[in-house]
């Protein structure tokens, strides 16, 4: 037996370790040439297209000042200065200027320079400041070398947002990273210098388009200017500092791959840099080795118990029935002898299990009829909480009150188990229809409470009514418009339901006229719901928020307004197909 034994471990070194070693270092070999090609190409097409998007993107950027020459408004103050404060040339100039600087939510500053009267003035999220003097505006960097060059624009490296002109519309909390692009504003015919546009535009306008490169892996990314100016980085402590060739020449020479793309128009000599790690990019091949060199132990391992168990194959089936016999004689009714074998040894224990299956059935019968009776009983007895009893229940006595003539009680009750029902769909998502119908329902309650006269519109298109939405998303805001605004002011207070479809969006709106909030009391609110650790008031309208999130992350927007003083909206845009 024990020549045996020798034997097969030495035909299990020989025909299978072995080879499964070589087998290992061999494949390391080729998977580590062939991750380094692969991570290659991937992340040059990654460096294009991230290039692409970059120039696409701040074209839109660089010709966005030139819209001003479109808006005769703004154009006219270029050319004559500004008008009298509250005049209607002044007043078309603000709406004109609101207008530019809604055009894009990434503006975080404009900062207007008209140089007829060597004034400036501030625009921060479209609220003009009181003009001030300039006197020496254009003598100071960057406008002198803007003034005097034939460039039309520079991009400034990224920084944090500042008060150019210390004006009071600024708060002092705002340090947002910013690119800042300063525009000459000349006229189109004489070539005339008119004046400045400078735009301080959010870094995270664009560094997703540049963060996209980035990995788990150590990768790190850099958009670089002509200057080799970090344009970007992860670490916001490296933005406007300076990265030299040799710096780049080190790296690349090192344990670092270093890939580049060079930008074109108009961004000529930009450059997008992917820092990659050795170590990190052929981390995953040698985990692949370590684990295939731990299998192949784990392969040694049983083979060698496999030739000492060799010799026990063949008499193990027949001490495991012996076991299972000796079980059932100690009174264990409930051995599985039912085996997958094809032999003799698996067609007795077949028998065996036929015969103790008669056996057990014989001696369970009674008591299992007993245990079925008592399951009957709990049945029974756990009916009695169940919802779906409950709203049984109301149907009946819904009928009851039908029969007595109380047709008003029938459709009360019957409204109440209707919202009963849709309220177990907490969370889940069901169709604008079925909200309706809950909130139809809803409201046949409250115009019993409050009388015919409560006065809610709905105007929601047909194709919405079937979109996918969170269930009891409308229904707080009706519920908050009763207790808010119709108990304190009945006699002026209108609901107003609206749905409608936008390409692949829908929006909802709930506007409830009557009763609205100051502007700190608005902003108070909106800080508790985009806060997620806020526990204080407006904790319904967060959880609608929260819920908007949890569904469908941050492609669905949540907003609140004060109708101008007119009473309080909620407007909600949901993406389909979700």
């Amino acid at each position: 037996m024990r020549s045996f034994q020798v034997r097969l471990l030495l035909l299990l070194v020989i025909f299978i370790i072995l080879p499964y070693f070589l087998s290992v270092f061999i494949i390391y070999g080729n998977t580590k040439s062939s991750i380094e090609n692969k991570e290659l190409e991937k992340s040059r097409e990654e460096l294009r297209e991230a290039g692409n998007d970059l120039e696409q993107h701040f074209e839109k950027m660089i010709t966005l000042p030139y819209s001003v020459y479109n808006m005769p408004d703004i154009l006219q103050v270029f050319d004559e200065g500004l008008p009298k404060e509250n005049s209607s040339n002044f007043l078309s100039f603000e709406k004109s200027i609101e207008t530019f600087s809604a055009t894009r939510p990434e503006l975080v500053q404009l900062r207007f320079y008209f140089h007829k009267e060597k004034e400036s003035l501030i625009v921060y999220k479209s609220n003009l400041s009181a003009p001030k003097t300039q006197s020496n505006y254009v003598k100071h960097p960057p406008f002198k070398q803007l003034y005097q060059s034939e460039q039309d624009y520079v991009i400034e490296e990224p920084h944090k947002a500042k008060n150019y002109d210390n004006v009071p519309i600024i708060p002092k909390t705002e340090d947002s990273m910013v690119v800042t692009m300063h525009h000459k504003i000349k006229n189109i015919l004489s070539e005339e210098f008119l004046g400045f546009l400078t735009m301080d535009i959010d870094i995270t306008s664009y560094s997703p388009l540049v963060k996209q490169l980035e990995g788990d892996d150590g990768t790190s990314v850099f958009l670089l200017n002509e200057d080799y100016k970090v344009m970007y980085s992860s670490d916001p402590k490296q933005m406007g500092q300076t990265i030299s060739k040799k710096e780049l020449t080190a790296l690349s020479e090192s344990t670092e791959l270093v890939l580049t793309e060079s930008l074109q128009a108009p961004l000529n000599n930009w450059r997008v840099v992917k820092i990659i790690s050795k170590d990190a990019l052929f981390q995953d091949a040698k985990k692949a080795a370590y684990t295939n060199v731990v299998l192949g132990l784990g392969v040694v391992v049983l083979g060698v118990i496999m030739v000492f168990l060799i010799s026990r194959i063949v008499t193990k089936p027949i001490r495991v029935l012996s076991d299972k016999v000796r079980s059932i004689e100690g009174g264990n009714m409930d051995v599985t002898l039912t085996t997958s074998r094809k032999d003799e040894i698996g067609h007795l224990e077949n028998h065996m299990q036929e015969m103790l299956h008669r056996i057990n059935n014989h001696i369970d019968r009674e008591y299992k009829l007993e245990i079925e009776v008592k399951k009957s009983q709990l049945r029974a007895l756990k009916s009695q909480v169940n919802p779906h009893f409950l709203f049984n229940a109301l149907q009946s006595i819904g009928a009851v009150a039908l029969d007595s003539g109380a047709k008003g009680v029938y459709g009360l009750i019957i409204s109440l188990s209707k919202m009963m029902r849709y309220s177990l769909q907490a969370d889940q998502l069901v169709t604008v229809d079925k909200e309706l119908d809950y909130i139809h329902s809803y409201l046949v309650l409250q115009k019993e409470r409050f009388g015919e006269e409560v006065d809610v519109q709905f105007s929601v298109d047909k194709e919405v009514e079937n979109e996918l939405i969170p269930s009891m998303l409308l229904q707080p805001l009706v519920e908050n418009y009763f207790k808010h605004s119709y108990e304190k002011h009945s006699d002026e207070s209108r609901l107003e339901i609206i749905g409608e479809k936008e390409r692949r969006v829908i929006k909802l709106a709930v506007k409830s006229y009557g009763p609205t909030l100051q502007e700190a009391e608005l902003n108070s609110l909106r800080q508790t719901i985009y806060n997620r650790s806020a526990t204080q008031k407006g904790i319904g309208l967060k959880n609608i928020y929260d819920r908007l999130l949890l569904h469908f992350g941050h492609e669905a927007a949540f907003y609140i307004d004060s109708l101008e003083g007119k009473g309080f909206e909620v407007m909600m845009t949901i993406p389909i197909n979700k």
